[in-house]
């Protein structure tokens, strides 16, 4: 008999909680009218994402009129950034600074930033991924129009000091992005906007149990952004398109269930990374402390992440190396070269990310597949 299958990739997407499914149903089924029409089923429809809109905006801190719908984090990221420089063409602000191991996301938004007539720099990051302080002050200036700085980082984990960043990036009048993904509802990290003070913050369903292709931005009162996607007006003229119904009353649930939602004391995360230490993984973070609670990052030294991959899934583990994937080969982690590495340990990088179903015991039988894995391709290396 098969050995039953560990999931450690909950960073890359979540199971649907069953509260998610179950709000998504009526929606799914009979509540078919478009929000944006006047009959009782487009009422309905409104209704419901209104009400998930002030779910959202409870749990954020912020107005209800400051949370828009989007398909993704992706799509919300992009109007943040993209949005925010149409809608500045022609001023004296023209640089944008993105951290230098922000998700494709945000970084990939270079070349269009770039076609609209914008300079866009790099800003350095740590060994651990968070935003050099320094050289951002040194960076910043009168002509920067926005900073776009993930709240934590998508491969290791770690988390930025954004509320600092925010003081830095004010100073000088230029607005805040953060993608708070990895962070929205995470277990052990409580947070509103306030706290973070960004001026544009993005998050995720799909991270925190909710169903994939819907997120949402939140636009700070008297911030101006043009949209990306023009059409019926929707999303207070900001995002074209039918709203998807369904996705959003999902997205609402997950929420409500994280809100209510107590990880445990103890953490099998922990557990699992100091057992790997012990086979010889080197971890990319010298703390757990200020970092994601589900995280864990790391190295076994001379073992490429695409042979880990593939071995692990072999053996029932599905891990990520949080890198992008080209023609069905993994390349260097853009993260881990950000942070100093060379191409050679980029390629070595291992992300395993924990959830709700992960016991202290998935994790002592995860810790043994992996050392299992370590050692079956340590072997095979040896013998050649």
């Amino acid at each position: 008999m098969a050995a039953k299958r560990i999931y450690l990739d909950h960073a890359a997407t979540t199971p649907l909680c069953d509260e998610a499914r179950e709000a998504m149903q009526p929606w799914l089924r009979e509540g078919y009218g478009n929000p944006s029409s006047l009959h009782a089923e487009g009422r309905r429809a409104k209704d419901a994402i209104d009400s998930a809109r002030e779910t959202l905006s409870d749990v954020l801190g912020c107005l209800f009129a400051e949370v828009l719908f989007t398909s993704s984090g992706t799509e919300a990221a992009n109007l943040a950034i993209a949005g925010a420089a149409l809608n500045s063409q022609g001023s004296s602000r023209d640089r944008i600074l993105l951290g230098a191991a922000e998700h494709h996301c945000v970084l990939n938004t270079a070349p269009l930033l770039k076609a609209l007539g914008y300079r866009v720099d790099v800003v350095p990051v740590d060994r651990e991924a968070r935003l050099d302080l320094s050289t951002l002050e040194d960076m910043l200036g009168d002509d920067v129009l926005l900073v776009s700085c993930m709240h934590a980082n998508n491969e290791l984990g770690s988390i930025n000091p954004v509320r600092d960043i925010a003081d830095r990036v004010h100073r000088h009048g230029a607005l805040l992005h953060t993608d708070a993904v990895q962070t929205f509802m995470a277990p052990g990290l409580t947070w509103k906007v306030g706290d973070l003070d960004a001026d544009l913050l993005t998050v995720s369903a799909h991270k925190l149990y909710g169903p994939k292709g819907v997120g949402a931005i939140y636009i700070r009162a008297g911030v101006k952004l043009k949209p990306l996607m023009v059409g019926g007006g929707q999303e207070r003229e900001m995002r074209g398109g039918t709203e998807n119904v369904a996705a959003i009353s999902g997205f609402a649930a997950a929420v409500r269930t994280a809100s209510a939602y107590r990880p445990p004391v103890e953490n099998p995360r922990d557990l699992f990374l100091a057992h790997l230490v012990e086979y010889g993984a080197v971890p990319s973070l010298a703390s757990s402390e200020e970092a994601l609670r589900g995280h864990v990052h790391v190295r076994f030294p001379g073992i490429d992440a695409e042979t880990m991959l593939i071995v692990l899934d072999r053996m029932g583990v599905s891990a990520s190396s949080g890198a992008a994937c080209s023609s069905g080969s993994i390349e260097p982690s853009h993260v881990l070269l950000a942070c100093g590495y060379s191409p050679k340990e980029a390629r070595e990088g291992l992300r395993f990310s924990f959830g709700r179903s992960t016991t202290l015991a998935v994790a002592n039988d995860a810790v043994e597949r992996v050392v299992e894995a370590v050692n079956q391709i340590r072997s095979v290396a040896q013998s050649r």
